[in-house]
């Protein structure tokens, strides 16, 4: 399966070839009409597309792979619309190749790309009832009592340096308690947990 290069900017279509051309097979294309005939005679897998090349309703139509939407000019609003449509990742078209590389990779595990502080937004909007002093615990999966802490403030849309401070531990290790806690409650992200625990406590 191949990995759809799509921008009308030929600078763009350069550098994110260069970027990824390493590690997948890509196919590259200049203008909707190339990328629709693309799609029909190949096994794609994932979609980056230029915002600007393709409006919100041809980007709704795109059901053949994943669709990772890259912007000029990056909105929180368009964000929002984009990932209801069935995007699932957003990013800044000047994205460093490292983050880039990243995304990708992440979005190819299955997973949603975006990024912290639009992550922060999307789980503090989609849970108002998670109140920052909430003290119900969560059930089932034998977290620690520490991991209950940290699962929380997950839940609260809270960084892991924000969650570090609160807590009075390192980074590194809420990074530990995070991976134990997708482990025990059988999640993948931040979101998904944030989810989890909506639907738990």
């Amino acid at each position: 399966m191949s990995i759809l290069i799509s921008s009308a900017n030929a600078t763009t279509r350069k550098r994110w070839t260069q970027i990824l051309q390493d590690e997948h097979k890509l196919l590259i294309v200049s203008d909707i009409l190339e990328l629709k005939n693309v799609i029909q005679q190949n096994t794609i897998e994932l979609i980056l597309l230029h915002r600007s090349m393709a409006d919100m309703g041809f980007i709704s139509e795109l059901t053949a792979a994943r669709i990772f939407v890259l912007s000029d000019i990056p909105n929180d609003n368009e964000a929002f619309t984009l990932l209801r449509h069935g995007v699932v990742g957003f990013a800044n078209t000047y994205i460093s190749a490292a983050r880039l590389k990243e995304a990708v990779n992440t979005i190819l595990t299955g997973r949603v790309w975006v990024g912290q502080k639009l992550m922060q937004k999307i789980i503090r909007g989609a849970h108002p009832a998670i109140d920052e002093k909430i003290t119900k615990t969560i059930p089932e999966h034998n977290l620690s009592d520490r991991e209950e802490e940290v699962a929380l403030l997950v839940s609260q849309g809270k960084s892991n340096i924000e969650i570090a401070v609160e807590l009075n531990i390192s980074e590194r290790t809420v990074k530990a308690h995070i991976s134990s806690i997708f482990k025990k409650t059988k999640t993948e992200s931040r979101l998904q947990l944030a989810l989890y625990i909506k639907t738990m406590i």
